[in-house]
């Protein structure tokens, strides 16, 4: 009575036009000045500061399309998905040919559950950069949640031709092998990345799905639990997490960390359906009516909702 477990998609790039942050006054323009100052800000971990001094920048030049581009990295890594997306549209209008933020915005359409819109926007991506293996990437991962199974075959070739940027980091080096199919590649990347101290949340939810789908439920369960600390406000994860628990007949956990998720996401269907399932196991009829009922108002023609609903007693 449940989904099939999805990894998560959004792989965001942070623009950085020379490579590394400088201090304030390094350059010639005072916009650019301040866009220094913010990826400073944040790559010491001011995430607060580093939003103040992007929009001081883009105060200073409205059409400076990197720094809404990384506003709408921060947001979305905040948990903030819409916010993001209207950042990463305004950066593509000031910049109509920046491939890097058609990728960012088609993730975050898929974090949405637009798939639509990501796979029109991946287009874009492919379009403007066809030697981006990300973009193809992305655009795959795109069609085949839209049901474009053979397409997507055929983007996931052309990513594999375009190989991967010998700057990418291990982890998104780890998330782009699984998309790619190479779930061994895809393992010893994200292990490799854990070993090494990373405290980005993304190769412990995406190593956890993975000993999800392999059964290994003790070590998903660890790297879940640690995946959703590092990342307390990214809704699939605590689904994710939740579903462990189920297979483990954990109800309470299940209940608790799912329940989380859709006050986080409340128009995430499978949370609600996963969260009426847990409630009816601990014996809370009315609480996964409830539940079930609201997932059923986002999803009418889901049929495992109805069928729960027709068979609670």
């Amino acid at each position: 009575m449940h989904k099939t477990l999805v990894s998560l998609l959004a792989l965001l790039l942070l623009t950085i036009p020379d490579g590394r942050a400088q201090g304030l006054f390094d350059f010639g323009g005072e916009e650019k000045s301040m866009f220094a100052r913010a990826e400073a800000e944040y790559r010491a971990g001011n995430v607060r500061e580093a939003v103040a001094w992007y929009k001081k920048a883009i105060a200073k030049q409205p059409n400076y399309y990197e720094a809404y581009h990384n506003l709408g990295v921060i947001y979305g890594k905040e948990g903030y998905h819409k916010q993001a997306l209207e950042w990463y549209k305004k950066a593509v209008g000031a910049n109509p040919k920046f491939a890097d933020g058609y990728v960012n915005m088609g993730a975050t359409y898929m974090e949405l559950g637009k798939t639509a819109e990501a796979v029109k926007a991946l287009e874009k991506a492919v379009e403007l950069a066809p030697g981006s293996g990300l973009a193809y990437t992305n655009l795959a991962a795109a069609l085949e949640k839209a049901g474009q199974k053979e397409r997507a075959a055929r983007m996931l070739a052309k990513a594999s031709k375009a190989g991967i940027p010998e700057e990418t980091g291990v982890a998104s080096r780890g998330w782009i092998l699984e998309k790619r199919g190479d779930i061994e590649g895809a393992i010893k990347a994200y292990r490799t990345a854990i070993r090494d101290g990373t405290t980005e949340p993304m190769p412990y939810l995406n190593l956890g799905v993975i000993m999800t789908k392999m059964g290994d439920l003790a070590e998903a369960e660890k790297l879940l639990e640690k995946g959703v600390a590092l990342d307390g406000k990214n809704a699939m994860a605590h689904v994710n997490l939740g579903y462990v628990y189920l297979q483990k007949k954990n109800w309470s956990a299940a209940a608790k960390v799912t329940r989380k998720a859709v006050d986080i996401s409340p128009d995430l269907a499978l949370g609600w359906l996963n969260l009426g399932l847990a409630l009816a196991r601990t014996g809370d009829k009315p609480g996964a009516r409830n539940a079930w009922q609201k997932a059923l108002a986002l999803e009418p023609n889901n049929e495992t909702v109805k069928k729960n609903l027709r068979n609670l007693r």
